[in-house]
């Protein structure tokens, strides 16, 4: 297969990214670790990129002993990685607590990415690092979990413990809580997606896997190839804009049985994402030259047409990148999310999620926001044509 077309790696910092992410850390890992640096002329663009990126730890790890790293550069980076590792401790301590607390009171519960991701992939919670915890429970019990996640101290940052439960599920799939004690943000997912109609199936009734967490706590997750396939389509629904997604997907692949490879490649084609698996394996191969468990000899259109776009937005410029602040950039966005699955549920809920503003559907919002959102989305897309036009 050829390979897509991806923009310039001008400055080598991406190369360098791309080479501190294979895992495991490996004779291979380092030859390429060090190639790659040979390659890098702005350090600096490491740094920045690792950090939007969120690979840190990886990339702090993998700077140390390369000679021509700035030691600026490397304390800034050892001190990120520092506390993106303190954090997952945190993280891992609370998801403990909070898991502990949904099984007293009789909530049934799973984790998915996070720390439980970590120590399946990686082996450890620090390699990794998150930015909150995502737990799924079933809609039924959303009443139940905020009263835990209250008792337990955390407050909500969207108001949705004061909605009437279940009102917001055509618009949301989760509710934001942060303790302010110990900063620990936590995602309360109802379903795993957006999209109502992207790998439905998929979810709290899927086959599970427990990860260990030291000799007292149990973590209950996907299991290991219903796991890989939902990396693969949380990933290149957003045409995998961040490094670390695409790692953890290479990571947990790499780590995984022959047999649970295969099952997730059956998984995947079973329920309508075999194209996106394979897109994922291709993309992996190409960033992190994994031939553990390699691509199909031959892709579909559409997985290649995938792989192509993640490469494209990986290697873009920052600013074109943020695809959940700034998803009305270009017509290329609203393509990319149509084209992403060609069952025309998913098509016809995509467009209808582009047609409201999910912060119109806050408690506190009027009862005639979600109606003028439409509007409004129209308005802030022309405003920025006519912006960039006059700034040509």
């Amino acid at each position: 297969m050829p390979k897509p077309q991806r923009a310039s790696d001008a400055t080598g910092a991406f190369g360098f990214l791309a080479a501190a992410c294979r895992w495991p850390d490996d004779a291979a890992r380092q030859t390429a670790i060090q190639a790659a640096a040979t390659r890098v002329t702005d350090w600096e663009a490491v740094f920045t990129d690792a950090t939007r990126h969120r690979v840190m730890p990886m990339v702090a790890g993998a700077m140390r002993g390369i000679d021509p790293v700035p030691t600026p550069i490397v304390e800034r980076s050892t001190a990120i990685a520092r506390r993106d590792g303190m954090l997952a401790m945190a993280q891992t301590a609370e998801l403990c607590r909070i898991g502990a607390a949904f099984t007293e009171r009789g909530v049934d519960w799973i984790t998915v990415k996070g720390p439980a991701l970590a120590l399946l992939a990686y082996g450890n919670v620090g390699t990794k690092a998150s930015h909150d915890i995502d737990l799924l429970i079933d809609p039924a019990a959303r009443a139940e979990a905020f009263a835990v996640l209250q008792a337990l101290g955390y407050v909500s940052l969207d108001g949705q413990d004061r909605a009437e439960p279940g009102t917001l599920d055509h618009v949301l799939k989760d509710s934001g809580w942060r303790h302010p004690a110990n900063r620990v943000m936590v995602e309360l997912h109802t379903r795993l997606f957006i999209n109502r109609a992207l790998v439905p199936t998929l979810g709290l009734n899927s086959p599970r896997e427990t990860v260990a967490v030291g000799s007292e706590h149990r973590l209950p997750s996907l299991a290991r190839p219903e796991m890989l396939v939902y990396l693969a389509v949380h990933g290149a629904s957003t045409n995998w804009h961040r490094l670390k997604w695409i790692a953890d997907f290479a990571a947990l692949t790499r780590c995984s049985s022959d047999a649970e490879r295969a099952a997730a490649r059956d998984c995947a084609a079973r329920i309508g994402a075999g194209d996106v698996h394979d897109s994922a394996l291709a993309l992996a191969a190409d960033l992190f030259g994994d031939s553990a468990c390699p691509p199909p000899a031959t892709l579909s259109h559409q997985a290649r047409r995938l792989t192509a776009a993640a490469l494209r937005d990986l290697t873009a410029p920052h600013r074109a990148t943020l695809r959940e602040a700034d998803w009305d950039r270009s017509l290329v966005v609203y393509l990319d999310k149509i084209r992403f699955m060609p069952d025309w549920a998913y098509r016809r809920e995509e467009l209808r999620l582009m047609l409201i503003e999910a912060s119109s559907y806050s408690p506190d919002a009027p009862w005639w926001r979600p109606w003028v959102a439409p509007f409004g989305l129209a308005g802030r897309f022309v405003r920025r044509k006519l912006t960039q036009a006059v700034g040509r």
